[in-house]
């Protein structure tokens, strides 16, 4: 008796986050993670210098992605940012020096707000992994 498959998973009703690819200077890459009505959420801290290594480290990005250590500061005009750290690896090159993997995509007027979009970006990487995982594009960019 063969089985019958249920039903494919859903997406949560309402549009999702979205990955967006950013120019940089050159040939240079980087990632902006948008929320389902457009706000800006994150961008990525670095650029890369293709799009096979920007897809790796998104996918690390989603691999590692409660294990982040989050900081929180004021910049000059007193706005509050975050940045996302890796958890620390032996595999990586020069460890010693800590690189972000994202930052908020604004400043805050409060720290609570920025906390807040802590919560966004962290709800927008869940949300990316489930539709990764659940529609078969895994590794295919864009997203």
């Amino acid at each position: 008796m063969s089985e019958v498959p249920g039903p494919a998973p859903r997406r949560p009703v309402g549009r999702g986050p979205r990955l967006l690819a950013v120019q940089g200077a050159g040939r240079l890459v980087g990632w902006s993670l948008a929320a389902g009505n457009g706000r800006q959420l994150a961008m990525s801290a670095r650029l890369y210098r293709s799009e096979s290594e920007l897809v790796s480290a998104l996918r690390e990005l989603l691999i590692e992605r409660a294990s982040l250590r989050y900081a929180f500061v004021q910049d000059r005009s007193r706005a509050w940012c975050w940045s996302a750290y890796l958890p620390p690896r032996t595999t990586r090159p020069d460890q010693a020096a800590e690189e972000p993997i994202a930052r908020s995509a604004r400043g805050y007027l409060r720290r609570d707000q920025c906390r807040q979009g802590v919560e966004s970006f962290r709800s927008g990487l869940n949300a990316l992994e489930w539709e990764l995982r659940t529609t078969g594009r895994e590794g295919r960019w864009p997203w």
